[in-house]
């Protein structure tokens, strides 16, 4: 079948445009590659955590208690909406394990003597099964077991209840609680010092005398249940066995983490990549109509040979259409093959047993409907406006341009500045529309790069915050239960302990008028220099005499302001329940969602001032004795370092927040080098005729490229301002959409950030003028100066 001669056109158009079809590959490739990326994690995700969630049968309701009989558990699963209810013993511990100096916090959680945990189901990654009839043996998180370095067969050395026992692993396990594993006052994974154990329930039930009870029931509900009823109704039957108020799923640490960092994520995927693949489509719309417009007196030959306008219509349709192809297909592959990248690692950031990558056919084609329409819109356009003249009109050369205008003739009175200046002045007044678009599209490429490589700047800002302003304790401990000032007067005569301050976390259920939430009080001191609430612009907030400081997050869920009454209802000790006046709204990095003044909080319990631990100042060269002191004291139930936060929050966050910016990095590089390459190639195209006619008038080839290459750079320059200030304000908009009630991403744009990025502009722009300054070198005048003849 042989072709057509408008299809032998397009074959040959797409050969001599080869070098410009790659670089409009290579910005379409970045659009699509964003969108099917990030929509396909996201989508991946999801999937995984549900999938998780109902094999392994995650609880719907967690309710902790005291000291409860075992007896009770047949009456709260006749309760209306509990599908399936089991009790389990929870304890808390420290280890001593060798080649690690620090004490290491742990959570113990007890397996059923019938076998494996019917809800919140384990996954046995190695080894075996605890023997029922040895009371040493455990099962330890695999993440644990990994960065401690212990092995099948290794013991270890436990603090439980005050007292000293010795534990054997002898397996390692997931559980979909603990897919992001944090411990007690943690808000960073830190694998090396927590992690979980599991033991048979007799023998820890003998080590917490709770022989035939329980301490937390674990509720699946019916899909049609209500949880609050459910939850209100446990929280009657637990009251006399000590309940502190029965919480959701939504509730639980790792699952608050895992969706806040989703909804992060989501959050990011509905603005980055829409306007990744916008601005892709906006500058291929660009180049395209400045490609047609260029082809005007080809147009109307066609239309004088016949050809009517839905035939040259479909013809640049097909040329565009086959533009595109290879950056979709690139832009798909490159996309999928970062998605499962980064599916590996959230996998091992969310320690998931599973997590495959998939985008799904509809996610492809969303992202290739999207682009082609907007080129096929350009191309449509620039048709249309061609078609608009007689086949005479789209043949004759365009008119010469008028330089009688006041900035020509200002232009011509600058007689210091040498002819070829004036000629790339004038050449750019001359269409000042088309020089604008050109400078625009370096400012959107230049800008999405600042966007993408700000992200790291604000992770950075916020470990600046967090461990350089707030939190600037050597060592922070936690006790097995609150203690009075005896505590912290024994711990400041503690080896290499110079100062100690006081924390207070109190159990609390939270109300607004309409909402409530189960969540804490933090006790704060006035004049802490250990430990200090920073908001995200680096003022330090004082907590106030009277009321509560909310957080933005807890705010907006409750519908809180300054001024409003909050009901606190103590969910631990005497359980009283009283009003606080809101003081304020504080924007912090992270931390607890309320904040109050530790001696108001004790008055309005009743009680002593206590203390749920302390931050300690310690002398880094008796840090060893430290430890030692502290792996030998009872009350004490964690140990966390400051040092080691931080690493952990570099090697996690950050390093995962560090990948995907170096993704998106990388296909706003795609685009910057696109957009300035299309740019020099179309201007070279546009007037390749004026440049072969000075080069006839006697201009060297020295002078003739740098008239069309100067007037590159000062489009390029001028785009630079412009791009930087549309990726602040990105920048900005990004880092404020993707605050949640646990993190708030201060923003932190930095002045070396914006120097690379337009290092980068600058660098495509000199790749760009290099290879067109070779294409200038090798025009053949007498071709070119035959086209309008």
């Amino acid at each position: 079948m042989s072709l057509s001669p408008l299809d032998r056109k397009v074959l040959r158009d797409l050969w001599r445009m080869r070098s410009q079809a790659f670089a409009i590959a290579l910005v379409i490739a970045a659009g699509v590659g964003m969108v099917v990326m990030s929509l396909g994690m996201m989508r991946s995700l999801d999937a995984t955590r549900d999938a998780y969630y109902d094999r392994y049968r995650f609880a719907d309701i967690f309710a902790p208690a005291k000291r409860a009989r075992k007896s009770l558990l047949a009456e709260m699963g006749d309760i209306p909406g509990v599908s399936q209810i089991e009790g389990r013993i929870t304890a808390g511990a420290t280890l001593d394990v060798a080649g690690i100096s620090e004490p290491i916090t742990t959570r113990i959680h007890s397996i059923p003597a019938s076998g494996e945990p019917r809800i919140n189901a384990l996954v046995l990654r190695s080894g075996r099964w605890p023997d029922p009839n040895r009371p040493e043996e455990v099962l330890a998180s695999e993440k644990f077991a990994t960065a401690a370095r212990i092995s099948l067969g290794d013991s270890v050395d436990a603090l439980l209840y005050g007292k000293r026992q010795q534990l054997r692993v002898v397996g390692t396990a997931l559980s979909p609680e603990y897919v992001y594993a944090i411990g007690p006052g943690q808000l960073f994974p830190d694998n090396r010092r927590f992690g979980v154990l599991w033991m048979g329930e007799e023998h820890l039930a003998a080590a917490l005398d709770l022989t035939d009870s329980f301490n937390e029931a674990l509720i699946r509900l019916d899909r049609a249940a209500v949880p609050d009823d459910v939850i209100a109704k446990l929280d009657n039957m637990l009251a006399r066995y000590g309940g502190v108020s029965a919480y959701p799923r939504a509730e639980q640490i790792s699952d608050r983490f895992v969706t806040n960092e989703l909804a992060q994520l989501r959050t990011m995927t509905g603005i980055l990549p829409p306007i990744f693949l916008g601005v892709a489509a906006f500058l291929i719309n660009m180049v395209l109509s400045r490609l047609i417009d260029a082809e005007h007196d080809v147009i109307g030959l066609l239309m004088a040979f016949g050809y009517r306008g839905k035939a040259i219509m479909l013809h640049y349709a097909k040329i565009a259409v086959a533009l595109s192809i290879p950056g979709l297909a690139l832009g798909i592959a490159l996309g999928s093959w970062m998605g499962r990248g980064l599916a590996g690692m959230y996998q091992e950031f969310f320690v998931f047993p599973f997590l495959t990558y998939r985008a799904g056919a509809d996610i492809y084609a969303l992202a290739s409907l999207a682009t082609l329409f907007v080129v096929l819109f350009g191309v449509f356009q620039s048709v249309r406006r061609v078609r608009r003249m007689t086949p005479v009109e789209a043949m004759r050369p365009p008119l010469p341009p008028n330089y009688a205008g006041g900035v020509a003739k200002l232009i011509s009175r600058l007689r210091w500045l040498d002819e070829p200046t004036r000629i790339i002045l004038r050449g750019i007044l001359r269409r000042p529309f088309r020089s604008a678009l050109g400078s625009l599209g370096v400012a959107a490429a230049l800008g999405l790069y600042i966007t993408s490589a700000g992200s790291s700047d604000n992770v950075a800002q916020m470990i600046d915050i967090l461990f350089d302003q707030a939190n600037r304790a050597d060592v922070m401990v936690t006790f097995a239960e609150p203690r009075d000032e005896r505590a912290l007067f024994a711990l400041a005569r503690a080896p290499g302990v110079w100062r100690v301050e006081p924390m207070r976390a109190v159990g609390a259920k939270l109300s607004g008028a309409r909402k409530s939430k189960s969540d804490g009080l933090t006790g704060a001191t006035a004049g802490s220099d250990l430990n200090r609430l920073v908001g995200i612009d680096g003022a330090i907030i004082e907590p106030p005499a009277r009321g509560v400081l909310v957080s933005y997050g807890l705010a907006n869920e409750l519908d809180l302001s300054a001024g409003d009454p909050i009901d606190v209802q103590i969910t631990e000790g005497r359980r009283g329940r009283f009003e606080l006046p809101v003081a304020g709204v504080i924007k912090s990095a992270v931390g607890s969602p309320a904040y109050v003044d530790m001696a108001m909080i004790a008055r309005r319990m009743n009680e002593a001032p206590l203390a749920s631990g302390a931050y300690l100042g310690v002398d880094p060269a008796r840090i060893d004795d430290l430890f030692r002191y502290l792996k030998a004291t009872p009350i004490i139930a964690g140990v966390f370092l400051r040092s080691a936060s931080r690493t952990g929050l570099e090697e996690t966050i950050g390093e995962t927040m560090g990948i995907v910016t170096l993704f998106n990095t990388g296909f706003s590089a795609l685009i910057v080098f696109g957009v300035i390459y299309n740019n020099a190639r179309i201007s070279l195209a546009e007037r390749a005729r004026d440049l072969a006619s000075l080069r006839v008038l006697g201009y060297r080839r020295s002078e003739v490229s740098y008239i069309l290459l100067g007037e590159l750079a000062i489009l390029t320059l001028a785009g630079l301002p412009f791009g930087i200030i549309f990726g602040y304000y990105l920048s900005q908009w990004l880092s404020a959409s993707l605050g949640g009630d646990l993190f708030i991403i201060p923003f932190g744009l930095s002045a070396s950030t914006v120097a690379w990025a337009v290092l980068i502009v600058l660098l495509a722009a000199l790749l760009t003028a290099l290879f067109v300054r070779r294409r200038l070198d090798s025009l053949d005048l007498v071709a070119v100066l035959k086209t309008w003849d």
